[in-house]
């Protein structure tokens, strides 16, 4: 068999994502490997490929799910070599009729010393290694078959590895694949070294294996930062034309001797090692999506702080936790989080990208981007990591970064920061190059940085400095932008570095834990009470605001411009089955028209919810922004829909500009409301039978949710409700208004001859008039809907 071997690796995928680790490694040893899941392959068609070896995968579960591995085992025992790695090592103990049962512990990603015989795979291979363990089953070394020995165990005395005693076989429990596991590439340099299946006639063709970056000698340079030589690298770590540059640690300091910093540098450098040898995560692949136009258009970083003028720029920065705080928010949703900032003023959005201290991922930033892309003048997105690989720049532009931080701290040695400032800027990003002083921010002064900020807080011991972007600003040249890093906690130290000559100001922490983002970003900015806030103008007393008016059922652009020059507040196009409803591209041509042409508007956003708001609470909120909202010249859009999928509902509202949504059927607004972009209105429905206590457990439901609630008359068999032209008992509004204090809206046969009285018997917060203004169905009466919006604004 050896004699006509093809060459190839043949791996077994017991459909584990670890699989495409151990194809990293044997690629990079210089392997041709071919992978095939455990039950795509037959064993004559791998007969028939006549490979020069085989590695059976780790994978979940026990041996019996292991597909054809077991039958590969017992096929090709004696004619290759063979390598069981995790459920592949439990596979050779099987087949030899051993037992696999529970270790007797659950290890998931923790690494153990283990004691080995020096043998085989582990020829040449210090003792005492470190090994990754992901497990809770083992082989039972009391059912050990006879034709098999144990090469390795740990302390605790599990089996850590196992040998043919006749048969070129080995496996291993443990991940030698993994980064945190010593020496793996030696452990399977070794398994590929042999050929033949037999250890009486094995041959054997060693293998140069360079030493791991972790495993290589430390030079510490600059101010105590462990750095060394520029590395090359591709996705399977060797040289070649798709070089590219990072800092490269080696074993580590004790971790008592590492600053923070240290530690998160040398972890990161581990995580981009890890993440180029997936495959299609190679800088190659990276630069060939770049080059198809993959990554989204970007804006100009600089100039966007710029913009910001006269009033200070607001990084707003998205982190879940941090080294000297821990966690700090750890439901952030990050997409969420970057609307809120862009429509509160921010001109930046920092997206912590760093996993292991700070809980961020690229991903995060990505969705940060793609939730303020629709946003006139959007706020620039900088991916705030450790930069130590110019892997994480490509890989920042593609998801959509418009800049990336780089710390002079970490990239002082061999040109590395002057490489990754070019590497940026051919990119279209000028990057952050943060400072924690004097002598750093000369090196940057030099490079000819134009973004530079300064950080208070110092990255070794993380202790904060509020001095120190103050004392370090007159090194910064005229045309280069300065920014204040860390430790902001209100205007007070906004004005201070702005009479420094800070542009912008970088704010975390603080930021994450405020109960009003909004308000905190205003505040820095040095605006005036945010617009979610309710304020009474000095035409309309606190004691009697208006009602609100929304005319539905539009259909026209007539009939819209009347209902607008009588002062409604709102125009309601219907999406739903009605006589009434209008295509998006109607509805578009109706909002484009009232907007004067306008093209892009302000996006509202649902206000944020207090901890503990009662449903009362709730809905003045959103009254209150709703209020603050409106604009000088137009009414605001609302989308009525019933029972539509949030999908198609999102789509009509990008296509058509509206500015809100209505529910009209029996949605659970606690379910869809969140799903949709805009603000939501949810129309309830009164049947004969409901009480103020049925009618308060439905608003519930929208309580966080809904923007506003809207009570109308039901009628029972209807699938499509509305529009009916009939009252409900105005009774049982009056008293969740007056008596529960809920600001609701009210619809359902109003017209201008009642509309005034039941304002007044109801106290409503809104009213909402389709049929109750028309002169025929569709068609609005403009002498009606003028009367209409007058007596409801009057009562």
């Amino acid at each position: 068999m050896t004699a006509t071997a093809t060459g190839k690796t043949i791996m077994i995928d017991n459909y584990d994502s670890f699989t495409w680790n151990v194809y990293g490694v044997l690629s990079q040893l210089g392997a041709d490997v071919e992978v095939f899941r455990n039950d795509a392959i037959t064993i004559d068609e791998l007969k028939a490929l006549k490979p020069k070896n085989i590695v059976i995968s780790p994978g979940p579960g026990h041996p019996r799910d292991a597909g054809i591995s077991m039958a590969v085992i017992k096929e090709f025992a004696g004619k290759v070599p063979i390598l069981g790695v995790c459920l592949g090592e439990q596979s050779i103990f099987e087949v030899y009729g051993g037992t696999v049962k529970y270790a007797g512990e659950i290890v998931h990603g923790k690494t153990s010393p283990v004691t080995h015989d020096g043998k085989g795979l582990y020829k040449g291979v210090s003792q005492g290694i470190e090994v990754t363990r992901y497990h809770s089953l083992a082989g039972d070394k009391t059912t050990l078959p006879d034709c098999l020995e144990i090469t390795s165990t740990t302390p605790s005395g599990v089996v850590m590895g196992v040998r043919h005693k006749e048969y070129v076989m080995e496996g291993v429990q443990y991940h030698p694949e993994s980064i945190a596991s010593e020496e793996g590439h030696r452990l399977i340099a070794n398994f590929l070294s042999w050929e033949g299946g037999l250890w009486d006639t094995l041959v054997e063709k060693p293998i140069y294996v360079p030493t791991p970056k972790n495993e290589r000698k430390r030079g510490v340079v600059g101010a105590g930062i462990p750095l060394s030589k520029i590395s090359k690298m591709n996705s399977t770590g060797t040289e070649s034309e798709h070089n590219h540059h990072s800092v490269i640690s080696a074993s580590p300091k004790p971790t008592a001797q590492q600053t923070i910093l240290e530690r998160i540098a040398e972890r990161r450098l581990k995580d981009v090692e890890q993440t180029v040898k997936q495959p299609g995560h190679s800088l190659k692949d990276v630069m060939n999506a770049l080059a198809l136009g993959l990554a989204p258009p970007q804006i100009d970083f600089g100039a966007r702080i710029l913009a910001a003028a006269p009033e200070v720029a607001v990084l707003a920065e998205i982190k879940r936790a941090s080294p000297s705080k821990g966690a700090i928010d750890m439901t952030t949703h990050a997409p969420s989080q970057a609307v809120l900032y862009a429509t509160s003023g921010a001109s930046a959005i920092s997206v912590l990208t760093e996993p292991t201290w700070f809980k961020g991922t690229l991903e995060d930033m990505k969705l940060a981007r793609k939730a303020v892309d629709g946003l006139a003048n959007r706020p620039a997105i900088l991916r705030k990591d450790f930069i130590v690989d110019e892997y994480q720049i490509y890989e920042a532009r593609l998801a959509g970064a418009d800049t990336v931080l780089l710390i002079v701290a970490i990239l002082l040695d061999d040109g590395i920061l002057e490489r990754f400032l070019s590497v940026s800027r051919s990119l279209g990003m000028e990057p952050l190059v943060e400072v924690a002083n004097a002598a750093e921010m000369q090196i940057a002064v030099n490079i000819g940085a134009k973004v530079i900020g300064v950080n208070n807080r110092d990255l070794h011991t993380f202790t904060v400095d509020m001095s120190r972007t103050s004392s370090l600003a007159t090194m910064v040249p005229k045309d280069t932008i300065l920014i204040a890093l860390s430790g902001i906690t209100g205007r007070a130290d906004v004005e201070k570095y702005v009479a420094s000559g800070a542009a912008g100001v970088l704010v975390g922490e603080h930021l994450m834990k405020s109960k009003d983002k909004k308000l905190f970003i205003r505040d820095l900015i040095g605006l005036p009470t945010p617009m979610d806030i309710s304020t009474p103008s000095n035409t309309e007393s606190a004691s009697h605001q208006k009602t609100l008016v929304k005319v539905c059922g539009i259909t026209n652009v007539a009939d819209a411009q009347a209902a607008a020059s009588a002062g409604a507040n709102f125009i309601g196009l219907i999406f739903a089955t009605s006589p009434r409803q209008v295509t998006p591209e109607k509805a578009k041509e109706i909002i484009t028209t009232l907007s004067g042409g306008e093209t892009e508007r302000a996006k509202l956003t649902t206000p944020s919810h207090p901890p503990l708001c009662t449903v009362q609470d709730w809905y003045t909120r959103g009254q209150s922004y709703l209020r603050s909202h409106l604009p000088s010249n137009r009414p605001l859009f609302v989308g009525v829909f019933s029972n539509t999928p949030f999908e198609q509902i999102n789509k009509i509202v990008r296509e058509t500009g509206l500015d809100l949504v209505q529910l009209h059927g029996n949605e659970d607004p606690s379910l869809i409301a969140p799903l949709i972009c805009v603000p939501v209105i949810k129309a309830f429905h009164v049947h004969s039978g409901d009480t103020p206590a049925t009618i308060l457990a439905q608003l519930e439901r929208g309580n966080g949710n809904l923007i506003a609630a809207l009570l109308d008359t039901g009628i029972k068999g209807l699938l499509q409700q509305g529009g009916s032209g009939t009252t409900f008992d105005w009774d049982l509004a009056r008293q969740i208004v007056l008596e529960q204090g809920v600001p609701i809206w009210v619809a359902g046969g109003l017209d201008p001859d009642n509309v005034g009285k039941a304002v007044k018997l109801i106290g409503a917060a809104g009213v909402d008039v389709a049929s109750g203004v028309e002169a025929s169905k569709g068609i609005k009466d403009h002498q009606k809907v003028a009367r209409f919006v007058e007596d409801a604004h009057r009562a």
